[in-house]
């Protein structure tokens, strides 16, 4: 993993809005999110992170969908970050990633929580909760032929060990075309150990 250079909060929304944008599974919860609260997709899609009232926009667009900075959904005791980097991650990092402890994600890992060990279970067939495993493959194929997705945004307490935010679904896809995860940039934030641990 190499450090690239400063990030921020705003950075992070916007590449995660355009992610849940381009989701087959959330990109119409977002569309509807966008229109009650007046939004188009430019907001996203063509950002300005210099604008305040952008990124307060974005920030509030974030909560409605995902419960950012409410302590709702998923950002329920989300720990307080301290420094925003954006980062290289290449094939020697792939151990060093782990999901969240999320029930689906534990299964799917086997226990462990690394997407490479979930890639291993995926090509020998397994499903987990009656779920297919035809969309890790369309990303894996997507991937393999050039293709390209927003940046991950990972939370870590110490630049060794990394947790997942957003992006598991693409980094299954990775882990399944390990030689194709080389200076993959994603934005890391860093916080308290003891936050991480209660909010995995």
């Amino acid at each position: 993993m190499e450090v690239l250079r400063q990030s921020s909060e705003g950075e992070m929304i916007i590449e995660y809005l355009r992610a849940e944008l381009s989701s087959e599974r959330f990109s119409d919860n977002m569309r509807e999110a966008m229109g009650r609260m007046g939004m188009d997709e430019g907001i996203v899609l063509s950002a300005d992170l210099q604008s305040d009232e952008e990124n307060r926009q974005r920030k509030q667009l974030l909560g409605a969908v995902r419960g950012y900075g409410r302590n709702e959904s998923m950002f329920e005791r989300f720990p307080a970050v301290t420094d925003w980097k954006m980062c290289s991650f290449s094939q020697d990092d792939l151990d060093r990633i782990r999901y969240i402890h999320y029930s689906y994600w534990t299964e799917l890992s086997g226990g462990t929580h690394r997407p490479t060990d979930a890639a291993e279970r995926i090509r020998g067939g397994v499903c987990v909760y009656g779920q297919g495993n035809e969309g890790f493959l369309r990303a894996a194929s997507h991937i393999r032929n050039g293709g390209s997705f927003p940046a991950m945004f990972f939370l870590t307490a110490d630049f060794e060990d990394f947790v997942i935010v957003e992006g598991h679904l693409r980094m299954t896809a990775y882990a399944l075309a390990p030689e194709h995860f080389q200076d993959i940039s994603v934005i890391v934030g860093k916080c308290a150990g003891e936050e991480l641990e209660g909010w995995m």
